[in-house]
């Protein structure tokens, strides 16, 4: 069963706090002493669960800490101390770990709560994730535990490893079966434990080392970013490898992530639940199609995480060594079979990857080895006659050009007497050039000996073509540095709250600093709409403006492009007539615009998302947005930089950055006018702030139409 569950469900509430814990996790993974309570004494199970598991896992691997079990009648367990309660141990355990029955675990907490212990890991599901009564008795496990000061791991984790001090205090079968774990550089945390086991697993059958194991479950004390925040500080650790499938604090989360890069160090994040069934329930149309998982992803991105589509991916790229969180997008290719080079550039480019034209000193060098080049092409194709003396030259001489900032070298499945020295030219070239190496080999099982060299170096290795693509677009992110070339969640039941929209929140948006398209705000009066309308300047557009009042244009009650006094009173008298067969009672608003005209009709919306944060969404406008479902998120603040790339994530962006001739839309007003309205979002305790369409040109915009959703979300 998963661990988490929707943001949308009832989970157990926790007190907020602004502080990361790296301190506490550092007990968690490097405790002195250990305490289990809930061990079976059997031992004719093939396979253990639960405290049993988590003995036997810290036996093998050799932990050298003091463990100690609490079992009501036993006075050992192989070979262990065992005694009757917490209170007999006779010194505080830096650790207990949980794995009685979900009823019997409040009681641990008591007797955690008697003796001074201040962390637990708790095994046991049975919680929040088993419905209302659940949610109960862990909303009472984390009541009890924050009054007496005691950090909790989970419920309904699968544990906690340490690979390098035989800390494997946990009951993971990936423990259990096959080969002990390598150590090495990369930091697995998982929201769910059996995904986090298997990618370990995988990767640990490719020879890629791992540093720690962190089940976080439910997560509702320790969370993420409390382990990430520890492992930016961790000399082991390369990288952090995250499957999460729920952000809790936007804020905090951040914090670690720029920890970890601060620490020149990469996560790499699979986001479980991003494109689950709609909000369709949202008052607004961004609201119809951004939820809650896609609001996480521009989080991730805006971060600067690598976001992964396949759960492999987590290991294949997080034992890839860079010193840097972005990776460089011009490369150099050098290959010795042309089918090969096809497959690997086709991959590429669609990934985003360009391949600059090579230096004439890079076509001076080639030639040495090969006078009858009559020019250096990149993708460079040396043929099978390179192999093996000559093939090393020419990766230097691609890899020293200036234009190349990495390199990719795709290898057929070869003759097996190339393959120890096409591994050695590889890593040396790479050594000597500092540059990073990509390589695809496409083969069978006999390269596995050679693959693992590769990676134990860090160099990304793509076995398959759609792999090498795949993996690449995760390294680049989905930007893109040159244009020209509806993601849904969880569905919820419960009502929307009452928009509001018309006049009143177009002038609540200009006394905010919004530009807002010029305008007049009127009674019934036909003599009094006309004379506005003489004031505004043909064309006009009039539309109701009462604030109740949605979807004017499906009702009839919006005209555009009145070019007369006539066309005017006309109009009104039509919207009158049909806003009273609409059941539009009492006093009403008549809103007089000036026809806005030029640019591109964008949407943009603000909306707070509780302890994720304010996040601001942008797509194209009108009725195009539940359309097309081209929406980009981003957290707010952000700086220009961050909607930039945000934008040119959307399909249609062509249409933002100019298309065929025309103007860029004005990115500084976009950015501008997002903030503005985050501010009134939070000054006006808002939930949700709409603005469909925004008109935006190469100078500037006027904002149209606006929808505000009250209430702040818990």
């Amino acid at each position: 069963m998963t661990a988490t569950m929707s943001v949308d469900q009832a989970v157990p509430t926790t007190a907020r706090r602004n502080t990361l814990r790296p301190d506490v996790a550092r007990t968690f993974l490097e405790p002195r002493s250990v305490a289990i309570v809930g061990v079976s004494t059997s031992s004719a199970q093939a396979y253990k669960a639960g405290g049993r598991a988590v003995l036997d896992h810290l036996g093998v691997y050799g932990y050298q800490g003091d463990v100690t079990v609490v079992h009501p009648s036993a006075t050992e367990v192989d070979g262990r101390r065992a005694v009757p309660s917490l209170r007999d141990i006779g010194h505080v355990p830096d650790v207990v770990v949980v794995a009685v029955p979900a009823r019997h675990v409040l009681g641990v907490l008591q007797e955690c709560a008697d003796i001074g212990v201040t962390q637990t890991l708790v095994l046991t599901a049975g919680f929040a994730d088993m419905g209302p009564d659940g949610l109960a008795l862990e909303q009472s496990l984390l009541d009890f535990a924050s009054e007496h000061g005691i950090a909790m791991v989970g419920p309904n984790s699968t544990g906690l490893v340490t690979v390098r001090s035989g800390l494997a205090m946990s009951m993971t079968s990936v423990l259990t079966e096959g080969e002990p774990i390598v150590p090495g550089g990369l930091a697995m945390i998982a929201q769910s434990g059996a995904i986090g086991s298997t990618v370990v697993e995988r990767a640990r059958l490719a020879g890629v080392g791992i540093s720690h194991i962190v089940s976080t479950g439910n997560q509702r004390d320790m969370d993420i970013p409390d382990f990430v925040a520890f492992f930016a500080e961790h000399p082991d650790v390369d990288t952090v490898a995250l499957y999460v499938e729920s952000i809790r604090d936007g804020a905090l989360f951040s914090q670690a992530v720029e920890r970890l890069h601060a620490a020149g160090k990469r996560l790499v994040a699979y986001l479980g639940g991003r494109t689950d069934a709609g909000e369709q329930a949202a008052a607004s149309h961004t609201g119809k199609i951004v939820g809650r998982g896609a609001l996480e992803l521009g989080l991730l991105r805006a971060l600067g995480v690598t976001v992964v589509d396949d759960p492999d991916d987590l290991w294949v790229l997080g034992a890839v060594r860079t010193t840097t969180t972005s990776f460089p997008r011009r490369w150099g290719m050098v290959a010795y079979s042309g089918g090969m080079a096809v497959l690997a550039t086709e991959q590429l480019a669609s990934a985003g990857v360009v391949f600059p034209a090579l230096s004439q000193q890079t076509f001076e060098k080639v030639k040495e080895r090969s006078p009858q080049f009559v020019a250096a092409h990149n993708p460079l194709d040396v043929g099978p006659g390179s192999m093996p003396q000559d093939f090393r030259s020419y990766l230097s001489a691609v890899a020293a050009d200036p234009a190349v900032e990495a390199l990719c070298v795709p290898f057929p499945m070869g003759a097996r007497g190339w393959n120890q020295q096409s591994v050695d030219d590889v890593l040396r070239v790479m050594d000597e050039s500092g540059k990073p190496f990509v390589v695809l080999w496409y083969g069978g099982y006999a390269l596995r000996p050679y693959i693992e060299q590769l990676r134990a170096r860090g160099v990304l290795v793509a076995e398959k073509p759609s792999d090498l693509g795949r993996l690449v677009r995760a390294l680049l992110g989905p930007e893109r540095t040159t244009i020209g070339e509806a993601v849904v969640v969880n569905h919820h039941t419960a009502g929307s709250p009452s928009a509001k929209g018309g006049a009143a929140a177009l002038q609540r948006l200009a006394e905010q600093g919004v530009d807002v398209v010029a305008m007049r705000v009127l009674g019934d009066d036909p003599a009094a709409v006309a004379k506005a309308a003489a004031e505004l300047g043909y064309p006009v557009v009039l539309k109701i403006g009462d604030e109740d009042v949605e979807h004017r244009t499906e009702l009839g009650l919006v005209a555009v492009g009145l070019r007369s006094e006539d066309a005017v009173v006309s109009a009104l008298g039509v919207m009158q007539e049909r806003a009273g067969k609409e059941g539009v009672r009492g006093a009403r608003q008549w809103l007089l615009q000036a026809m806005a005209t030029g640019g591109v009709e964008l949407v943009l919306t603000v909306r707070n998302a509780g302890r994720l944060g304010v996040f601001g969404s942008i797509g194209l406008g009108g009725a195009a947005v539940e359309v097309l479902r081209d929406v980009e998120s981003v957290p707010l603040p952000c700086d220009e930089e961050t909607l930039r790339r945000a934008l040119s994530r959307l399909r249609t962006a062509d249409l933002l950055f100019g298309f065929r001739g025309s103007d860029p839309v004005d990115l500084g007003w976009v950015h501008r006018t997002l903030h503005r309205m985050a501010d009134l979002l939070n000054t006006a305790r808002l939930r949700e702030i709409e603005v469909n369409p925004a008109l935006v040109g190469g100078d500037g915009g006027v904002v149209v139409d606006a929808l505000f959703v009250p209430g702040i979300p818990g």
